[in-house]
């Protein structure tokens, strides 16, 4: 078969990353994520069903549905409508193909909030937020025509068409194997919230009020936040006691901002930055230049080269290639499995979001949201969006012991904290 775009049975590969995300996904762990932004007014549903069908045909990406293979799951062409809903579930909820007219996406509202949910085999956060802005500027068009200038109408929401190239395999280079040996992490454990429950505890703060913390730290945003999360466990779950175990924060990494890439599939990686407890006496300061350090040397191109490397070489390897759908599965969770006991939480910080001038009045705020599972039972999304700065946590766990522990260190270096909550758990910040 080939690969003829715009035609009934146009078809492409899944990129390098997303090959994980079917094998791995069911109801416990979704590998769902959303993103989320708020306007100003109350969401029509109608009118963000029009924005939704308008915005559609510019991405490929999202315009698919998946399906299995001899040797690898593939994407084809969906000729089906997508179907706006007031959200009822709690966030990142698996997608069910079968009852979603077989799209790998969700777009639902609540209140003035337009929620994009995603099932990660079609796309990172970067090619996530470029389509849910383009939803919002359609919407706010079609909601605020009569208020909005001829050129802003006639303004097109996204500046080229859908790029659906394997950025990995593109920045591919072979290079020698280093098989690194992967350290249990140490594990966040407590009692759990009902099935199919989870909790979200949003906080919001100064953007600029913490980035000035940061500079005065002489860190960034996201090395003192990881930094923060460990210090959290350590006091929290450590009771600031010596353990064999390290405290492992895993970070996605946007690929993008190293390698030459448009791509709106996949195209990012990760580190892993942690602090394994030998003493009862640790300092925050300690602990941030520590953090620092690991940032340093990990958050470099070579070294995201290396996994690029990795996973494409393991890919390409003949024996993996002419390995039977069922069989390479098998294998597919194992590793990941595996890969999972090295981690202690998941921070993922999406950065600043930037909008078109003219759609800035009409947009409050965005949010990050990221799916749980019980060997990850805490994660973190964070973004911002003018001074609002949001972390997002989302958990099975009952007590938000990390949670509050984190907002009052913030509130203690005086930063200004809002709490919201969706009130599953027993919070008490």
């Amino acid at each position: 078969m080939e690969n003829k775009p715009g035609t009934e049975n146009s078809w492409r590969k899944l990129d390098n990353t997303a090959n994980v995300f079917p094998v791995i996904a069911n109801k416990n762990y979704s590998s769902v994520y959303r993103i989320s932004v708020r306007l100003q007014d109350e969401i029509s549903q109608e009118t963000l069903q029009e924005a939704l069908l308008e915005t559609l045909p510019w991405f490929t990406s999202f315009n698919v549905k998946l399906k299995r293979g001899v040797f690898w799951h593939y994407f084809e062409s969906n000729k089906k409508r997508p179907v706006v809903e007031k959200e009822q579930t709690y966030p990142c909820a698996y997608i069910d193909p079968n009852t979603n007219n077989q799209f790998l996406f969700k777009v639902t509202y609540f209140g003035k909030r337009i929620n994009l949910e995603v099932f990660h085999t079609i796309t990172d956060g970067t090619g996530a937020l470029k389509f849910l802005k383009a939803i919002a500027y359609n919407y706010i068009k079609l909601a605020y025509g009569d208020r909005l200038p001829r050129d802003v109408m006639d303004m097109p929401v996204v500046d080229v068409v859908s790029d659906v190239e394997d950025s990995y395999h593109k920045n591919y280079r072979k290079l020698s194997y280093k098989r690194l040996k992967t350290r249990s992490a140490y594990k966040l454990k407590g009692e759990k919230l009902p099935i199919l429950t989870m909790s979200v505890i949003h906080g919001f703060v100064s953007s600029a009020a913490l980035i000035d913390l940061c500079k005065r730290n002489k860190v960034s945003l996201t090395q003192y936040i990881s930094t923060l999360i460990i210090w959290c466990v350590y006091k929290e779950y450590m009771n600031e006691q010596p353990h064999k175990e390290p405290i492992q924060v895993n970070i996605p990494v946007n690929l993008r901002h190293f390698f030459h890439s448009t791509t709106e599939m996949n195209f990012f990686s990760y580190i892993n930055v942690g602090i394994t407890i030998t003493k009862s006496e640790y300092t925050f300061e300690e602990m941030l230049e520590i953090t620092k350090q690991q940032f340093t040397s990990q958050l470099t191109k070579e070294n995201l080269s290396q996994s690029i490397s990795d996973n494409v070489a393991t890919e390409r390897n003949i024996f993996v290639r002419v390995t039977p759908l069922p069989v390479k599965n098998v294998g597919v969770k194992i590793a990941y499995i595996g890969s999972g006991k090295a981690n202690s939480f998941v921070l993922s910080n999406v950065g600043k979001i930037e909008v078109q001038e003219e759609f800035r009045k009409y947009i409050d705020k965005f949010e990050v949201l990221l799916s749980v599972s019980k060997s990850e039972p805490i994660k973190c999304g964070v973004c911002s969006y003018e001074d609002n700065l949001v972390f997002s946590f989302t958990s099975i766990m009952k007590e938000a012991y990390l949670q509050r522990a984190f907002f009052r260190h913030l509130a203690e270096q005086g930063i200004e904290v809002i709490i919201e909550s969706n009130g599953a758990g027993y919070e008490k910040m």
